[in-house]
């Protein structure tokens, strides 16, 4: 019995009928431009489905949902402040229940790092403005890539995985295990053409009833909101020596029960149980009250840069920009100049470090603000590979380099002083005969 359905246009008129065929959920979309009058929600079609019994969720997808070029910062951050006060003034969609971002078409590497990540970037930014209205949670509606890739990004806490079982990385990401909805074949039930779906392991997809609030916090805790841009560590002690339990995204609201010297322990279902710790300088008070820690200083993590990196790492412009600063600060350019290449390109994509040379240095100035060290294997485009020479006097760290794009756990194509043109090469992680990679850092 299919429990699920995702319906594009007002079905309102069969909410009986597809109660009585065992439908539990309806999921209908939000649209600021869109040109079919029928697609979008209204609250008349929502009172009806939510007097049978039925519950909502929610797809934001704008008229060019299925077109690349529909997808910016600038767009994200309209798409996103349309539906936030859309979802609160005409559907009184409950705080704390889920938006999916519709990306509707099979979009390639380069465009998911171009154009899907800066979007729920501007989503992001929008759902983060302070002005009184409710918070919402951000989900990815998708391909397996494009799930994979925004969820990896913190820019979104819920992933819906689109039928197309032909489209870039479905097969990987259906058996991670990752999605909260998975969605089948058309179908029609009850008279309404639809699309069944199935719920993920974590059983939550973030569906609501109109004006039906969240759980009610237990006495003597206090809402509040994650303001790391790139989204929150979940940890199972307060430590970073604790386990990550899961990735919290920018904007979540959860219940803060107690304070743990810097770290706060926190409810994420409303119902007094402890989930986890989190650092408490990258929460506010939901009520107004500002950062719970008074004078916390809240950095903006350099992963909000990471999708100007790549578009400097990928572009002639960008590279030749940096190519010529570097030489310009380093007297025999481009010998032992790959620190100085990748410090000019960090400083353009809003990176600021200092202009350094040594690779050595470079890595060690990255981990000083918080770049995590990750495993020859798992590095993805906007990682920065370091390469460590045992052979000269001393051994040390002897190149770095920026991934741009992952051809396979070996194969990268990348961005360094390496080549007398400004354009992208390839390198392997294990070396093929150069210095191999001894590990990647990548911006949190």
């Amino acid at each position: 019995m299919t429990e699920i359905i995702d319906v594009s246009y007002d079905c309102g008129a069969q909410a009986a009928a597809l109660g009585a065929a065992g439908v539990k959920t309806v999921m209908r979309y939000y649209s600021r431009d869109t040109i079919r009058p029928s697609k979008p929600l209204r609250r008349a079609e929502a009172d009806k489905l939510t007097a049978a019994g039925l519950r909502l969720g929610i797809v934001y997808e704008g008229r060019y949902g299925d077109k690349a070029f529909n997808f910016d910062r600038a767009t994200g951050v309209a798409d996103g402040v349309y539906a936030r006060h859309y979802a609160a003034t005409e559907i009184d969609q409950p705080a704390g229940s889920t938006i999916y971002f519709a990306v509707d078409f099979d979009a390639t590497a380069a465009e998911i790092r171009d154009r899907i990540l800066p979007y729920f970037l501007g989503v992001a930014d929008a759902f983060g403005q302070v002005g009184g209205e409710r918070q919402y949670v951000v989900g990815v509606y998708g391909s397996g890539a494009t799930c994979k890739a925004v969820l990896d990004g913190g820019l979104a806490k819920r992933a819906w995985l689109c039928q197309a079982t032909g489209w870039a990385g479905h097969a990987a990401f259906d058996a991670s295990g990752r999605w909260s909805l998975k969605q089948g074949k058309a179908t029609t039930i009850a008279t309404v053409a639809c699309d069944p779906n199935v719920v993920g392991q974590g059983g939550d997809i973030g569906d609501f009833s109109p004006g039906v609030p969240q759980p009610t916090p237990v006495a003597g805790s206090r809402a509040v909101r994650v303001i790391a841009r790139s989204g929150l560590k979940l940890r199972a002690g307060p430590g970073t020596t604790f386990d990550r339990l899961r990735g919290l995204p920018f904007g979540t609201v959860v219940t803060a029960l107690k304070a743990v010297g810097d770290w706060t322990m926190i409810d994420l279902e409303g119902d007094g149980a402890a989930d986890g710790f989190v650092s408490t300088a990258f929460l506010e008070d939901v009520a107004g009250a500002g950062p719970l820690k008074s004078g916390s200083a809240v950095p903006i993590p350099d992963a909000v840069h990471v999708a100007e990196l790549l578009r400097q790492g990928s572009s002639a412009e960008g590279l030749k920009k940096a190519r010529l600063a570097a030489a310009a600060s380093l007297p025999g350019y481009p010998t032992n100049g790959c620190a100085a290449h990748l410090s000019m390109l960090l400083r353009q994509s809003g990176i600021d470090v200092p202009v350094t040379w040594g690779a050595g240095k470079l890595a060690h100035l990255l981990a000083e603000r918080h770049w995590t060290r990750i495993s020859v294997g798992k590095q993805m485009p906007g990682d920065v590979g370091v390469t460590f020479d045992n052979d000269p006097t001393p051994a040390g760290a002897d190149h770095i380099y920026l991934v741009v794009e992952t051809l396979g756990p070996d194969e990268m194509m990348v961005a360094d002083n390496q080549r007398k043109v400004d354009k992208l090469h390839s390198r392997f992680a294990n070396g093929k005969g150069k210095t191999p990679t001894e590990y990647f850092l990548r911006a949190i």
